[in-house]
């Protein structure tokens, strides 16, 4: 009955077959027909009664199941003239053709070739090996090894024909390029082991970049900054620098300004800059630039970001002249008396956005002028004081204010201021018939 003995597909085959006279006459014309291979080979073609003999006929074995039939034929005369007898047997084999593939997954991709899968370095890496029979006979034994990993963790070590099942390993991914080999074992009912492998790869991804943005060669991550004359020109730079051991694809923005970048490829180790230009306006100022650098192999991108700051200098002062607390601008002004005191007062005022130093009030007539302080905060004020005596006349002097910033050119201010120096007076003249007769 089937499957008979297993023979290896393509090895040999011998079938012996007794034919034996068990009757009681002696026969002759013995044939022995195989339906498969033909007539077979017989030492005669005789047999006395009682008597056997072996007859034999060989071939290569055909995968599979397979069946033949053995029919021996001879010619008995018991008396009554020829009789034929018959008798026949059936055989099998199965011509076992074992095999075995093996297909295996890195992160579930077929990485048969480096870089294969990249892997963050410290994360998970999942191998998975899909194990099929490939031949026509069952296998034991059957057992995944890969050769940097060790033995895998199958669900069964018996695979039928046609039957697939999957393994796996696990490990924690490690810096740099890795290959392993994994190779996969089973055991058919006759001849050798038989076995296959399959190679993978896998990237280990060290991710990490350094991001310096500054503001006219200045970090200023923090308020205010630099300080830059309004109008004053402004200059970006973005530096990013890769400590990661892949090239990253990198786009940088800025949340205010258009960056312009000398590549938008960051090779492992490597730094590019970026750069950006303005022009500086009125008090505090903050933008941020955001570099995004995408890993190959479908990792999640880096995003970093940092924020630089300046202060718009907008500086700016106010004068205010007063004559004897009139805002004498246009003549005549006040009227003094000759000879009388002059007060002049100079309202100064920082109407700036950062504070002036060396603040200080001339008058253009060499008119002394005091004043409390030199340096005067945003939005601050003073008043100087000048003194003097009044002369004959219209006069007229000018006050002028000045303060320095921390940066860009000093600025001034000025006033004039008026005032008309009265000397009062009136004669009389008496004519007495058109005669002046002021002596008898």
């Amino acid at each position: 009955v089937a499957p008979g003995p297993y023979v290896p597909a393509g090895g040999a085959v011998e079938w012996i077959y007794t034919v034996a006279n068990i009757g009681n006459v002696d026969l002759t014309s013995i044939t022995v027909l195989d339906d498969q291979l033909g007539v077979l080979s017989c030492p005669r073609d005789n047999l006395r009664e009682g008597k056997d003999m072996t007859c034999s006929i060989g071939g290569l074995a055909e995968p599979g199941q397979y069946a033949n039939v053995v029919t021996a034929t001879a010619t008995a005369d018991p008396g009554g003239g020829p009789v034929i007898v018959v008798d026949t047997d059936h055989r099998h084999y199965f011509g076992s053709q074992p095999g075995i593939g093996i297909q295996k997954y890195t992160n579930g991709l077929d990485a048969d070739e480096a870089p294969g899968a990249y892997v963050p370095v410290g994360e998970a890496v999942a191998w998975t090996y899909v194990v099929t029979n490939s031949g026509n006979v069952a296998l034991t034994g059957v057992q995944v090894v890969d050769d940097a990993q060790g033995q895998a963790s199958c669900p069964r070590t018996t695979l039928a024909p046609g039957a697939t099942m999957t393994c796996s390993l696990g490990a924690v991914a490690a810096a740099g390029q890795h290959a392993n080999l994994a190779t996969v074992t089973g055991t058919p009912p006759v001849g050798a082991i038989v076995t296959a492998t399959d190679p993978g790869h896998y990237f280990g991804a060290v991710l990490a970049l350094s991001f310096e943005k500054q503001t006219n060669g200045l970090p200023a991550d923090a308020p205010p900054g630099p300080l830059v004359p309004e109008g004053g020109a402004l200059a970006w730079t973005y530096q990013i620098t890769s400590q990661s051991n892949v090239t990253l694809a990198l786009a940088v923005v800025d949340s205010q300004e258009a960056v312009d970048c000398e590549s938008t490829t960051l090779v492992a180790g490597d730094s590019i800059s970026c750069s950006a230009q303005g022009v500086a306006t009125a008090g505090p100022y903050a933008n941020t630039g955001i570099v995004t650098a995408t890993p190959p192999g479908g990792l999640a991108p880096l995003v970093l970001s940092d924020t630089s700051h300046y202060y718009g200098s907008a500086p700016g002062i106010r004068l205010e002249k007063h004559t004897n607390g009139q805002d004498a601008d246009t003549a005549p002004g006040p009227y003094i008396p000759l000879g009388a005191n002059v007060h002049w007062t100079y309202h100064v005022t920082n109407t700036g956005n950062v504070t002036l130093t060396e603040v200080a009030v001339t008058d253009d007539m060499g008119v002394e002028v005091d004043c409390i302080q030199a340096i005067l905060a945003p939005s601050a004020s003073m008043t100087c004081e000048a003194h003097g005596t009044a002369l004959i006349g219209q006069y007229e002097n000018v006050g002028q204010a000045t303060g320095r910033p921390p940066v860009g050119e000093v600025v001034n201010d000025s006033d004039p201021s008026h005032y008309f120096g009265s000397k009062p007076g009136i004669t009389l003249e008496k004519l007495t018939n058109e005669l002046d007769a002021d002596t008898p």
